[in-house]
This record gives C-alpha cells, structure tokens and sequence, in this order.
C-alpha cells in the first residue's frame, strides 16, 4: 500500500512539473502581450535570426606545430583501480594553500 501511495506522489509530480515546463515553453514562445486590442504589428515581429557562421576547410593540410618526440605516446594498459588503492590515492593529495 505505501509503494502505491509514493508512486502515485511521485506520478503527481512528475505531471505538474511537466505541465509547469509546458506552459513555460509555450509561454516564452508566444512573447506577446496578454491585452491584443494593444498589439501592433511590429510587436508580433519575429526577432531577426542570427547568421549562421560557416565553417571552411583548407585544400591542402597545413603543419601547425611540431610534436616533442621526447613524449612516450605508446598506449597503457588499464586496470581497474581497487577501493584500498583510491583510499590511499585519496589521503595523498595535497591541496594548495589559499592565497
């Protein structure tokens, strides 16, 4: 009886706070004034859309830096990491001092 009961609660809630984001979208997509005897036309205008930037790709590939050949890139092999391991990972940290 109580599952019910808090499921039912909860399904309550769930629907009000759909419906209160519903209306919310619905009400910032209007965006016009409750009193239409005052509206004019450019009130109901749509705000200008933003242009779109585009995106540009060069013809042939261009050298932008240069890698340290110094860096081990080699992939590492990844183990999961045991509770005993991160408590001890965890009590070595130390945190900087505030200024």
């Amino acid at each position: 009886m109580l599952g019910k009961r808090c499921a039912s609660e909860m399904e309550a809630c769930l629907t009000e706070y759909y419906r209160q984001e519903c209306l919310r979208a619905l009400y910032a997509k209007q965006e016009r004034p409750r009193d239409c005897a005052w509206v004019s036309k450019d009130m109901m205008a749509k705000p200008p859309r933003r242009a779109r930037k585009g995106v540009s790709f060069a013809m042939a590939p261009e050298i932008i830096g240069s890698a340290d050949p110094t860096v081990d890139r080699s992939p590492i092999d990844v183990s999961p990491i045991s509770k005993l391991e991160l408590i001890v990972l965890l009590s070595q940290r130390t945190f900087p001092v505030q200024a």
